[in-house]
């Protein structure tokens, strides 16, 4: 029997990999003879960079650079290259240079954070040659629009005097104006795709700022600032490509990151797990495997929106295999997530705190017990 294990990260404990080789070791306790193939998954979010690299050893190289973090600071951020049908495609985590995982929680607020190190992060990968860029959105610490990744790509951004926008703090807040005229000529020649599985707007009730900037350190009335300045730059996008982002689905996300890669660099927003599992090659593997498991630290309805065990569940089902899900915690209505999944169980062996159920050698070895359990029942024939 061949299995195939694909499961994203279990968050605060597990890496895809560390995750995927606990499930093996209960795989092979229950079934020594049977083939084990681990294949990390993501969602696009952070951690992809390092699934495509440890998924694709032979297709897939790290590039690093050292650029700006979210408050200007310098961080070294890696971006991966993977080979493809005779192509190859540049693989760009914004959230290793705008990633609110590089902050503190007394420095996390959008009104001062920047995407400025991602902007740097793609002209590193343009001009090395790549013309096929992936920029994943997930986990990002700002509420931009986009505009400082345009401000190391070259665009001049004005204030109302005229006066060129800086570099420090969120420049969206001061955006009045803006010129592409000194845009690095390789961008014509490139294709953007947005990775992401947000379909929020770019701005209004549901769009970037009032959804997600509480949660990277705004208080109400900054929210409302920034809602305004997305307004605005909205506008001046509308005005100068004649694209209306509002209009985008998915051009809110990761702060309005979007909205600009779609109007200003004429990309696609794309969903993060397809992307993944395209890059991967995760239906490949499918193919040849009897059984997948898959999961993450939690599988609720939270799950159907883009998540891993849902994509790599369809994926399964269209190819008639077995799809076991494992998490952390699951829902008590699970009847959605049984369209994709056969079955889904959690790997709590007994009552315990949260923060010693998420030590990575207590989640490992329930993980290895949960699995060795299902196989030991699949064996048994019942399916």
């Amino acid at each position: 029997m061949r299995f195939l294990i694909a499961t994203d990260s279990f968050k605060d404990s597990l890496s895809a990999y560390e995750a995927g080789k606990a499930a093996k070791s209960g795989i092979l306790r229950a079934f020594p003879e049977a083939e084990v193939e681990i294949a990390p998954m993501a969602d696009g979010g952070e951690g992809s960079v390092d699934v495509l690299l440890s998924g694709n050893p032979d297709s897939a190289k790290g590039i690093e650079v050292f650029v700006h973090g979210p408050r200007m600071e310098r961080v070294k951020a890696t971006y991966a290259v993977i080979g493809q049908d005779g192509e190859e495609t540049a693989f760009i985590e914004s959230a290793q240079s705008s990633g609110l995982m590089l902050l503190a929680p007394a420095e996390r607020n959008p009104m001062y954070t920047t995407t400025y190190g991602l902007g740097e992060q793609i002209r590193d990968a343009v001009k090395r040659g790549y013309r096929r860029i992936v920029i994943s959105l997930g986990g990002s610490a700002t509420n931009d629009g986009g505009v400082g990744m345009l401000q190391a790509l070259g665009w001049k951004f004005y204030d109302e005097t005229g006066q060129e926008i800086g570099k420090e703090g969120n420049p969206l807040l001061k955006v009045a104006g803006f010129s592409d005229d000194d845009a690095i000529p390789e961008l014509k020649e490139c294709r953007f795709i947005a990775a992401s599985d947000v379909m929020n707007p770019f701005y209004g009730e549901k769009g970037a700022a009032y959804v997600f900037a509480r949660q990277k350190g705004a208080n109400e009335s900054e929210i409302a600032v920034l809602d305004q300045a997305l307004r605005k730059l909205a506008k001046l996008f509308e005005n100068h490509y004649g694209v209306n982002v509002q209009e985008i689905q998915g051009a809110g996300a990761a702060g309005g990151l979007g909205g600009a890669i779609a109007a200003c660099l004429n990309g696609r927003i794309s969903s993060g797990v397809e992307t993944m599992i395209k890059l991967t090659r995760l239906e490949e593997k499918i193919r040849r495997a009897d059984v997948v498991i898959t999961g993450e630290g939690s599988l609720d309805n939270q799950s159907m929106m883009g998540k891993v065990p849902i994509g790599v569940g369809k994926l399964a089902r269209k190819h008639g295999k077995i799809a076991v899900g494992i998490a952390g915690r699951i829902d008590t209505e699970l009847q959605e997530i049984n369209r994709f999944l056969h079955a889904v169980f959690s790997i709590q062996t007994e009552c315990r705190p949260l923060a010693e159920a998420l030590q990575p050698n207590i989640a490992a070895k329930q993980i290895e017990v949960t699995v060795e359990q299902v196989v030991r029942m699949l064996r048994a024939g019942v399916t």
